[in-house]
C-alpha cells in the first residue's frame, strides 16, 4: 500500500479522479463534439449553471481534455469585470492560433486568413496589446474590423471555423464565470452566436459558457432571445449514490475500502457538495493508516475538511463583508440556504423599504457572495454558507 498517493483532488478547477454524477453530460457533449467535426457544422451554444463549488470549471477542464482527444482546438477564457470579454477572446485565439501555425506548412495555409482576421480584431479590441506570431501576419482590412463588436466577433469567429472546417477539426470556446461580463459585451456575444447559428451551414464552432445560477437571467436581460439561443445545463449538488461514488471509486482504484458506517458518515457530512467531497476525500486518506477507512478515521478527516473549507471559502467571504452586510447575509441565513425575499429581510432588519437594503444587495452581488435566483429574492452563491454564519453568533 502506498500512502503517499492521494487520488482526491481538491481545490478550484482541478477535475477529480471520478466525476460522479456528471458522466451523462460528459458523454452527451463529446458526442456532440465528435458530430461536428465529422458534419463539419456547428452545434447550439451550452449554458452551465450553478452554485459555487459544484465543479462547472472542472466540467469545463474536462471538456478541453475530450477536445484534445478528439483533435479539436480548445479555447477557454475567463470573463471579468475588469477586463473586456473580446480582449480575453482575443488573446487565447491568438495563443491558439499560434500553436497551429507552428504545427506545419498545411497548417499555414489553411489558417493564414484567419490568423490575418484575427490580427484585425485585435487591433480593433486591443490596440495596445502586444501579439506576434511565429510567421509575419498582416491584418485583413475589412473584416472583424468595423467597431461593432456583434459584427466582428461573428465575422472572425466565422473565419476561423472556416479554417477549421477546411483542417477537419473544431473550435470548441469555453467562456467561465461568463456572468461577470458586461451587458454590452453579452449582448454582442449573443448576437454573434446566434447569426452563426441561423447560416444554412454553420461553422464548426461550439460554444460553452457557465457561470452562477444568475447566468441564464443575465444573458436574457441582454438579448431576449437568449432564452432560446442556448442549451441550459443546471448543475447541481450530487445526489447520495454519486456523492458516494465519488469518494469510494478513487479509493477503491488504489486498493483502499470504505467501512459502510465511515462512508455514510462522508456522505452525510458533505452534503453532495463536489468542493467538500474532495477535500473530505483527501483529509481522510491523508490519516488512514490501513488499506480500510473506518469511522475514526472518517471522523478526523471530515472535522479536518470542514476546517479547510470554511477557512477557504466562508471564512474568507465573511471577513471580507462590512458589518451592515453581514448583517444582510445574517438575515438571510434564517432561510438556510433557500433563497430568502427581499421584503422579509425588511422585516428581519427592521428597515421601511426595499430600498434601505438595495446598496447591501448590490454590493454582496458584486462581490459574488450573493445572487438573485429571481425577481425579488436573493440566495447564497455558495452551499452551506448559511450555516457557517448561524455558527458565528452573529
Amino acid at each position: 500500500m502506498d500512502l503517499a498517493t492521494n487520488p482526491f483532488k481538491p481545490g478550484a478547477g482541478r477535475v477529480p479522479p471520478v466525476l460522479a454524477g456528471r458522466s451523462d453530460l460528459l458523454s452527451e457533449f463529446r458526442t456532440r463534439l465528435y458530430q461536428a467535426r465529422e458534419a463539419g457544422e456547428g452545434e447550439r451554444p451550452w449554458i452551465l449553471s450553478g452554485l459555487r463549488g459544484v465543479g462547472k470549471t472542472v466540467l469545463l477542464n474536462q471538456l478541453g481534455r475530450d477536445a484534445a482527444e478528439l483533435k479539436l482546438i480548445f479555447v477557454k477564457v475567463e470573463a471579468s469585470s475588469s477586463k473586456p470579454l473580446a480582449v480575453a477572446l482575443a488573446k487565447e485565439l491568438h495563443l491558439a492560433l499560434r500553436r497551429v501555425l507552428s504545427s506545419s506548412d498545411r497548417a499555414k495555409a489553411l489558417w493564414s486568413k484567419a490568423a490575418s482576421v484575427l490580427r484585425s480584431f485585435q487591433i480593433r479590441v486591443d490596440p495596445s496589446g502586444t501579439y506576434s506570431f511565429t510567421v509575419d501576419v498582416e491584418p485583413e482590412r475589412g473584416v472583424a474590423d468595423s467597431g461593432d463588436l456583434a459584427v466582428d466577433l461573428q465575422e472572425l469567429l466565422e473565419t476561423i471555423g472556416l479554417a477549421a472546417r477546411g483542417a477537419n477539426t473544431v473550435i470548441l470556446l469555453a467562456v467561465d464565470e461568463l456572468q461577470e461580463a458586461s451587458s454590452g459585451d453579452l449582448a454582442a456575444l449573443n448576437v454573434a452566436l446566434h447569426n452563426l447559428g441561423q447560416d444554412v451551414f454553420p461553422v464548426p464552432v461550439v460554444f460553452v459558457g457557465a457561470g452562477l445560477p444568475s447566468l441564464p437571467a443575465v444573458l436574457a436581460d441582454a438579448t431576449s432571445y437568449a432564452e432560446r439561443l442556448y442549451d441550459y445545463r443546471q448543475i447541481g449538488l450530487l445526489d447520495t449514490t454519486a456523492t458516494s461514488d465519488a469518494l469510494t471509486a478513487p479509493a477503491r482504484a488504489n486498493g483502499v475500502d470504505w467501512e459502510p458506517d465511515a462512508l455514510a458518515a462522508a456522505v452525510t457530512a458533505t452534503g453532495g457538495y463536489p468542493y467538500f467531497i474532495q477535500a473530505c476525500g483527501s483529509h481522510v486518506w491523508a490519516v488512514r493508516a490501513t488499506d480500510t477507512i473506518s469511522l475514526q478515521d472518517a471522523q478526523i478527516g471530515i472535522e479536518s475538511a470542514r476546517t479547510e473549507v470554511e477557512q477557504g471559502l466562508y471564512q474568507s467571504r465573511w471577513e471580507r463583508a462590512t458589518p451592515t452586510q453581514r448583517a444582510f447575509m445574517s438575515a438571510m441565513a434564517v432561510d438556510d440556504d433557500a433563497p430568502s425575499s427581499m421584503a422579509e429581510l425588511v422585516t428581519r432588519l427592521r428597515k421601511k423599504r426595499t430600498t434601505d437594503l438595495s446598496v447591501n444587495r448590490r454590493d454582496l452581488i458584486r462581490s459574488g457572495h450573493i445572487y438573485t435566483p429571481e425577481r425579488g429574492f436573493v440566495a447564497f452563491t455558495v452551499p452551506g454558507m448559511a450555516d457557517f454564519i448561524a455558527r458565528q453568533g452573529e
